[in-house]
């Protein structure tokens, strides 16, 4: 695998003596990105004022996975998974330690502190935190983009700002990003660590190696692969292999609760479950049908993948690859939570620069996201508008789903012909 592999980048790169060449530069994409994180916590800050609970937080279009797991997985108590057995929280590793560990130091503040006072003080912790990652996702994608305007793109990307501080998948986006640019620039061990690490905070980017497989397959050079698989491995093991002897059944809870969830919000497999099946008057789908089904599939889109990887006219770019093998698992994955969309910003810009459809993307993604918790608002507090909230909530899951199949078509179109495969 040649160095061409490592370096292709999204599009012609400015030259140094453009004015658009030094318009963006690194102060300018930190405040963005600071500005979005402002955003993001503004759109919670109804809730952070008055309470998290639900179905408030829904209706106002303000609820976070933090707070709500803080006063629910034994965090309010000082509790640590790994630690204590009745504090079981079902992610990997790392981000179980982010989660658990802000969770400890919020408590540690006022030990005697009512749940709404620590959820709060908890908020604003891991508030700061994935704005910072936030800044560094943003920071390592300006030196990879086409054109320094697409980083202030992603920095203020609407999706982002509403769905940024739902959970911790900043976290593994960071890791994501930053393997990318150690591939770029030929460095295959070092980018399979930061994947190993960004997979011990969630399982995705390990996915990317996939992207990797396929280019050493076309390029029939296995070494740069087998350092990045090796890298990966490693790191990943070398994280969980300790919390797994300290406790088998807290290690084991995630990927437990992984396999026996059914269908959840915003899949295809949801949609089959609560519309379709029931229309058509045949069984709905257990969690063991959709595992078949929904690996099934993914499995199917990493073979196509392979496929045009093999017979395009120019060797595609890593970055044109991974964005087919996420987008393939988002679009096949027995859930869809709305911020997910924040796996795919950075990787559309590298992939498809294309400023329209980008736009168009996120305003449909900003509209799933308020169509789920307007919907899920309705169920927990009822209300006669059920019905038609219900409706407007599956119309967005098929936007999602056409906006981000829309752009698989593309890339892979792109890809086929050779567009936007060398620097």
């Amino acid at each position: 695998m040649s160095t061409r592999l490592g370096t292709g980048t999204a599009g012609p790169v400015p030259a140094a003596g453009r004015p658009e060449a030094l318009r963006v530069g690194p102060g300018v994409l930190v405040g963005c990105a600071l500005y979005a994180a402002l955003l993001a916590y503004l759109t919670k800050l109804p809730c952070r004022l008055v309470t998290w609970e639900q179905p408030e937080t829904f209706r106002q279009l303000c609820y976070s996975d933090l707070p709500t797991l803080y006063a629910s997985r034994g965090m309010a108590e000082g509790r640590f998974p790994y630690l204590d057995a009745s504090a079981l929280l079902e992610y990997p590793v790392l981000q179980t330690v982010v989660a658990s560990g802000t969770g400890v130091l919020a408590h540690a503040v006022d030990p005697r502190a009512r749940v709404h006072v620590g959820q709060g003080i908890y908020f604003d912790l891991n508030a700061v935190l994935l704005a910072a990652v936030w800044v560094a996702v943003v920071l390592v994608l300006g030196r990879m983009v086409a054109h320094p305007g697409h980083a202030v793109l992603a920095a203020l990307a609407p999706a982002v700002v509403v769905t940024g501080f739902i959970n911790w998948d900043l976290w593994p986006v960071l890791c994501t990003v930053a393997a990318l640019l150690a591939f770029r620039r030929d460095r295959w061990a070092l980018g399979g660590v930061l994947l190993g690490v960004g997979t011990a905070f969630k399982l995705f980017p390990f996915l990317l190696l996939g992207a990797v497989l396929v280019l050493a397959v076309r390029r029939r050079e296995a070494g740069p692969a087998l350092r990045a698989a090796a890298g990966a491995v490693g790191a990943w093991a070398a994280v969980n292999l300790p919390f797994a002897l300290l406790d088998p059944v807290q290690w084991g809870w995630f990927w437990q609760f992984s396999q026996d969830r059914g269908a959840g919000f915003s899949s295809v497999w949801h949609w089959w479950n609560d519309v379709a099946a029931p229309r058509l008057d045949i069984p709905l789908l257990s969690a063991e049908g959709i595992n078949v089904l929904a690996l099934g599939g993914f499995a199917l889109a990493c073979a196509l993948i392979l496929v045009l990887g093999l017979v395009a006219r120019e060797e595609p770019r890593l970055e044109q690859l991974a964005f087919l093998v996420l987008a393939a698992f988002v679009l096949s994955n027995k859930v869809y939570s709305p911020q997910f969309v924040i796996w795919l910003v950075p990787l559309v810009l590298l992939a498809r620069p294309r400023v329209g459809e980008f736009v168009v993307w996120q305003l449909v993604e900003v509209l799933h996201w308020a169509a789920v918790f307007n919907w899920l608002g309705h169920v927990t507090g009822g209300g006669e508008e059920l019905a038609l909230a219900e409706d407007v909530y599956f119309t967005t899951v098929a936007l999602h789903t056409l906006a981000v199949g829309y752009l698989v078509v593309r890339v892979a179109a792109d890809v086929l012909r050779g567009r936007g495969t060398s620097p």
